[in-house]
C-alpha cells in the first residue's frame, strides 16, 4: 500500500469514526438525495485535518492533487472539504489548460455547502487571473442541466468578486438567464449575488431589483437581494 493510499485510508477512517458518534445525519442541511455525508460538523472536521496536516505537508504538489481528486470523487461532503483544504493553496495550478480538470471538480459537487465553499475559496483567484478564459466555462455552467453548476455560475460573483466591481455586467447577464429557474437554491444564488452587488453599486442594482418586482420575478430572488436594505429603500422595492 502506497503512502498516499495509506493517508487517504487514515483520513476516511477518522471521518467514519467521528461520524459514527455524531448526532447529525449530515454535515450540513443538504436537500440533494445524492449528497453523501458522515455527519461530521466543521469543528470536528478541523481537528481531523489538523491530525493529518504534517503528512499532507510532506506530499508533492502532484500527490496533493491526486489525493484531492480521490477525496472529491468519493462524493462525501466531508472528504470534499478536506480536498478543498488541500487545493486552496494550489490555486495557481489551474491555468487555462487545466480548466477541464477544474470543470470535473466542480461537477463532482452535490450540495450548496460544498458548491459555495469551492466557489468562494477556489474560483475567485482563477477568475481574476484568467477572466477571458474562465468566463466562457462559467457561461456553460449557467445553462447546465445540473442545478449546482447553475448556482455556481452566480455565486461566483458574490463576496470579494462583487466588491471588485469588475464583473457586474457579466454577473447581471448570468443572473438574468436564471431569473425563472425552477430550483429554489439557484434562485437564492441569484438573490445572494444581487445582495452583494447592491452593497457596492446600489445606484445601479436597486432600480434593477425594483424592475424585477415589476416583472413578477420570484420573491425568493428579490427578498434575498434586499436583505440588507432598511426603511424607505426596502419599502420602495416592496411597493412594486
Amino acid at each position: 500500500m502506497s503512502d498516499l493510499t495509506s493517508l487517504y485510508s487514515a483520513i476516511v477512517a477518522d471521518l467514519e469514526q467521528a461520524g459514527a458518534v455524531s448526532p447529525y445525519p449530515a454535515d450540513a442541511n443538504e436537500p440533494d438525495p445524492r449528497y453523501l455525508s458522515y455527519g461530521v460538523r466543521a469543528p470536528q472536521l478541523k481537528v481531523i485535518i489538523q491530525t493529518h496536516q504534517a503528512a499532507l505537508r510532506k506530499l508533492s504538489k502532484a500527490q496533493k492533487r491526486q489525493l484531492a481528486h480521490q477525496l472529491i470523487e468519493s462524493g462525501y461532503g466531508e472528504q470534499q472539504s478536506v480536498a478543498l483544504h488541500i487545493l486552496k493553496p494550489l490555486t495557481a495550478y489551474f491555468e487555462p489548460d487545466k480548466f477541464a480538470e477544474l470543470d470535473h471538480i466542480i461537477r463532482a459537487l452535490r450540495g450548496w455547502s460544498k458548491v459555495d465553499a469551492y466557489t468562494g475559496n477556489l474560483l475567485p483567484k482563477i477568475l481574476l487571473s484568467y477572466p477571458e478564459e474562465l468566463l466562457p466555462l462559467v457561461q456553460t455552467w449557467n445553462q447546465d442541466a445540473n442545478m449546482w453548476l447553475r448556482r455556481t455560475s452566480v455565486v461566483l460573483f458574490t463576496r470579494n468578486i462583487a466588491k471588485s466591481r469588475q464583473f457586474t455586467d457579466v454577473a447581471l447577464s448570468l443572473g438574468e438567464q436564471l431569473l425563472f429557474d425552477s430550483e429554489d437554491l439557484v434562485q437564492k444564488g441569484v438573490g445572494w449575488m444581487l445582495k452583494d452587488l447592491m452593497k457596492v453599486e446600489k445606484a445601479r442594482i436597486l432600480p434593477y431589483v425594483q424592475d424585477l418586482r415589476r416583472r413578477n420575478v420570484s420573491s425568493t430572488i428579490t427578498l434575498y437581494a434586499i436583505r440588507d436594505l432598511k426603511g424607505a429603500e426596502r419599502k420602495s422595492v416592496l411597493a412594486h
